[in-house]
This record gives structure tokens, C-alpha cells and sequence, in this order.
């Protein structure tokens, strides 16, 4: 009996230990705190611009000329070694679609996100979704996501960059979490049934034989 609680007790604990939980890494991703989670260099602007919020009334945006990515806000990510992670976020570009659906103004604009020293995306002429006559009223902002992004040490910089002439391109909800791929499948879970089962039917046992 004793042996069988044993195991049954080391699947549990394997099981545990192959759920770790999914949450967002990045500190104040929604930019509603403005806390000093993120470092900006000249050029971002992290506050109620108007536009270019996805929830709340806060986004990060840059105004930086380009084409170059000269402007940078960086946060440093608590990450594991050999992990791998999903990154999403919300991305609006200034700009006027016109009633017929073609854009009246569209601008140049980029953006590139570096994860440690991987390139995570590069987004050029991201097209506006504001179809109102007026470039400072903007419209709903469009989600990125890319997945499995590999962390190589127990700190990984994300770096976001961006160039918008002569407006701004804007972020919000930026999220790091474990990658979908890396989150056990059914199978685990089955595995966890089976051995919450099994200890049950161990405790009946014994207490019929009492």
C-alpha cells in the first residue's frame, strides 16, 4: 500500500510540475500604470494620445523619423533559460482610410521588436484603420502575435522600435507569456485523472478494510 501511495504521489508531483502556469511577463503592458516599467529613449510617448489604445485610455508611441529604428523602449523580461514564449500586442498607425475603402493618407512608417538578440518582427507601411477625416481621431488597433520565441538566459530584453513620418505608430497590451506549444496537452491532464483515481481508490480500500 505504502508503495503505491509513493507513486501515486510521484506522478503528482510530475504532473505539477509539467502545468507551470501561463501570465504575462511584461510589467504594465497596458501602459495605464506609467510606473517606469519601460525605458524610453527620445521620441516615445506614453500617455492618452487620443488614439491608438486598445484598452484603457493609455498607449506607447512613437513619432521617430525614420527609416531607421533610431527610438527604443525596452523592458527587462524575467525569462527561463531554453523557454520558449508567445508575444502579442495591439498596433495602430495614424492615418485616413476614405469612405471607399482606400487609404486618403497613408504614411511611412515601421516597426521592429527584438527579443534578447532575436529579431521577434519587422512590420513595414502597418496601413491605419481610422476612417475618419481627421488624422488625430484614429480607429481600432489590430493584434500581432508571434510564437515561439526562444529565451536564452534568465533575463531577456524585449526591445520595441518604430518610426512614423509625419505622425505616430502606437502599442498596446503588450504580452509575453509561455508559448502554447510548451503547455501540456489532454494527456498530461488525463494523467492527473488518473492518479487522483487511483489515490481515491487506495483511500476506499483502506477504509474498507478498517
Amino acid at each position: 500500500m505504502k508503495s503505491v501511495m509513493r507513486l501515486v504521489a510521484a506522478v503528482l508531483l510530475a504532473a505539477a510540475v509539467a502545468l507551470p502556469a501561463s501570465a504575462n511577463i511584461v510589467r504594465d503592458g497596458s501602459f495605464e500604470l506609467g510606473d517606469g516599467a519601460w525605458e524610453l529613449t527620445e521620441g516615445w510617448f506614453l500617455g492618452d494620445a487620443g488614439r491608438g489604445a486598445h484598452s484603457g485610455v493609455n498607449s506607447l508611441s512613437t513619432g521617430c523619423l525614420g527609416p531607421g529604428f533610431s527610438c527604443f523602449a525596452t523592458q527587462v523580461l524575467p525569462t527561463t533559460t531554453g523557454q520558449r514564449y508567445d508575444l502579442s500586442f495591439w498596433l495602430y498607425a495614424d492615418g485616413v482610410i476614405g469612405p471607399d475603402g482606400f487609404p486618403i493618407f497613408q504614411f511611412d512608417n515601421g516597426v521592429r521588436v527584438m527579443f534578447g538578440d532575436a529579431l521577434a518582427t519587422a512590420i513595414y507601411n502597418f496601413p491605419t484603420t481610422n476612417t475618419s477625416t481627421d488624422i488625430l481621431t484614429g480607429g481600432p488597433s489590430t493584434q500581432v502575435i508571434v510564437r515561439n520565441l526562444l529565451a536564452t538566459s534568465t533575463s531577456t530584453i524585449l526591445q520595441l522600435s518604430g518610426y512614423h513620418d509625419p505622425s505616430g505608430i502606437f502599442f498596446d497590451d503588450v504580452s509575453v507569456e509561455l508559448a502554447v506549444s510548451q503547455i501540456p496537452e489532454p494527456g498530461t491532464l488525463s494523467l492527473v485523472g488518473m492518479a487522483l483515481g487511483c489515490l481515491g481508490l487506495c483511500r476506499w480500500r483502506r477504509a474498507r478494510a478498517t
